[in-house]
């Protein structure tokens, strides 16, 4: 497993370096240059290449970069707070000119490595590394006191489904032990004692790497009088200063009807946006656009509030057709219409995609749904159900449309294309207008659970790939929707977005803004609720309003 973090300036100079192989940045620089890079919130950015995972905090004339191999379920926030700690630690030393203190280095790699070890705890937790083999199988060292073996029978070894390294699904046996009590702990991180940053003691020594006391205070020294304390640090205690939290419009009541200063509503309404979930990249270059747009020109509150209104309309009108009724019904290939839903893991794909399959019902659209969620324990049966219960809602319908369902159970990644193609196939000669097929969930930023969806979707050649946004998950959306919208290649990208969820965000509906401006892909329908007719076609000028409210 590699991992790898670097200090460097913009001439290029490398100031430190762990565990490092630098040419593996060189590329990483090269998209910062060019800033191809995805922008995550202020001073971190993000990128993947060559299946590495790379993040960098910047600050002034610092940079501070890793890498790890993209298997990964760490989110930017933690990301960022060690990067950050270490930008912190790198300061302090610079100042005092002693960066070539070994206490430098242990501070550095005490935060690296327990981001690290963080890495590889979740990563035990989704099922993405080895199990290491039961401790002293086959080989008694005559230490112990050894364990007399059961003379029940025991059941036959239990079959699981893994990804493997190519980022397909196959079975192994649970032949594994679980028992990570005793083992060496040399170079494996995840097996290390945990080492807490805390105020508990004096210090604390591991291996001689770390003073811990010191750390706390480099982490949370006093910055009074530091100009080089963060601009959004300054922000963030504006907002949560609850002597000035009487409402955002109250704050700048005083230029209604006058004119304004443009760069003082700017930054009041760029926390607004903010405030409604959209990502801060995002809102500024919302409000970067709008400052351009009324610069030099005499501005009321009025004019301002209009500009944006008309901006954040723009965002969201679809420029493409969203009327798939249309699509389906002029369709005369002699193929079904396909249509595949993919998504993160729980934003509700498969709720969607039935709730997908009433509207087309009620359209009078024959309907076959393909269970190509052949991972997740469960998945086929639940589509099952939703096809049952759709089977008795059609029977009441004042059409002759049909629904079904197509599956061949569980199995690995050729499994699944197989699948797909058999259900087209399946569709064309029993007359079903429309094939829905269902997606195994996947985490965006797993290079190797990612990969799939690009053969996936070379095999399947859908009509229309939708993918299912959750309302709630706020600023990563602009990460999750860029990922996927790469995910099919070159020649093919997402055609729309469902947004899940959106009746429990109340007026915070920013992540529509943030996943459309990252793709340019348009929403074709929210999801509103628990029921199958709570799907509902986006109205722009209400998401707007709730924006500006």
């Amino acid at each position: 497993m590699s991992q790898s973090l670097i200090i460097f300036e913009p001439s290029g100079k490398v100031q430190y370096q762990s565990n490092a192989k630098i040419y593996p940045f060189n590329e990483f620089i090269s998209h910062l240059i060019n800033e191809t890079q995805i922008t995550l919130e202020n001073n971190l950015t993000t990128q993947t290449i060559n299946q590495k995972r790379f993040y960098c905090f910047h600050k002034e004339e610092t940079y501070v970069a890793l890498y790890f191999d993209a298997i990964t379920t760490i989110d930017g926030e933690k990301v960022k707070q060690t990067l950050s700690g270490i930008y912190k630690t790198y300061k302090k030393f610079e100042e005092e000119e002693n960066l070539a203190d070994e206490k430098f280095k242990q501070l550095v790699d005490l935060q690296f490595m327990n981001l690290m070890k963080l890495k590889r705890t979740e990563a035990v937790e989704e099922g993405e590394r080895e199990l290491p083999t039961a401790v002293g199988a086959g080989n008694n060292s005559g230490t112990s006191t050894p364990v007399k073996p059961s003379s029940a029978k025991k059941p036959p070894a239990k079959k699981l489904r893994k990804w493997d390294d190519s980022g397909e699904m196959v079975e192994v046996a649970d032949s594994q032990a679980l028992d990570y009590s005793v083992g060496d702990s040399n170079g494996d991180l995840s097996l290390m004692p945990e080492m807490k940053v805390n105020n508990e003691a004096a210090f604390t020594k591991e291996h001689d790497i770390v003073l811990v006391n010191e750390l706390n205070e480099i982490l949370n020294a006093s910055r009074d009088g530091d100009d080089d304390e963060d601009d959004d640090d300054d922000e963030e205690k504006e907002r949560k200063d609850g002597g000035r939290s009487s409402g955002f419009f109250s704050k700048i009541s005083s230029y209604l009807g006058g004119s304004i200063n443009l760069d003082e509503v700017s930054k009041k309404f760029n926390e607004q946006l903010m405030s409604k979930n959209i990502a801060p990249s995002t809102a500024k270059t919302i409000i970067d656009k709008i400052k351009s747009r009324l610069s030099g020109k005499k501005v009321t509150m009025a004019i301002y509030k209009q500009t944006l209104t008309d901006e954040l309309t723009k965002v969201l009108t679809p420029n493409v057709s969203t009327d798939l009724l249309y699509e389906i019904k002029r369709n005369k290939t002699g193929r079904p219409y396909v249509i595949s839903v993919v998504g993160v893991n729980g934003v509700g794909k498969s709720t969607n995609l039935a709730k997908l399959a009433y509207w087309l019902l009620q359209n009078n659209i024959n309907v076959l749904i393909c269970a190509c969620d052949t991972f997740r324990s469960g998945a086929v049966e639940q589509l099952q159900v939703h096809v049952n219960n759709l089977n008795r809602l059609n029977a009441d319908l004042p059409n002759k449309s049909k629904i079904d369902i197509f599956q061949k159970g569980y199995g690995g990644g050729d499994h699944v294309v197989a699948t797909a193609k058999q259900a087209i196939e399946h569709a064309k000669s029993s007359q079903f207008d429309v094939v829905l097929i269902d997606t195994a969930g996947r985490t965006h930023s797993n290079a190797k659970l990612m990969a799939p969806l690009k053969k996936f979707g070379d095999a399947a050649d859908p009509d229309k790939i939708i993918m299912v946004g959750e309302a709630l998950v706020g600023t990563d959306s602009v990460e999750q929707a860029i990922n996927f919208n790469s995910a099919f290649g070159n020649k093919r990208s997402l055609d729309f977005f469902i947004i899940s969820k959106v009746d429990t965000v109340g007026d915070l509906v920013g992540t529509m803004i943030n996943m459309v401006m990252a793709t340019k892909v348009p929403i074709l329908f929210v999801g509103t609720g628990q029921t199958y007719t709570d799907i509902k076609r986006l109205s722009v000028k209400q998401v707007v309003e709730m924006l500006m409210k």
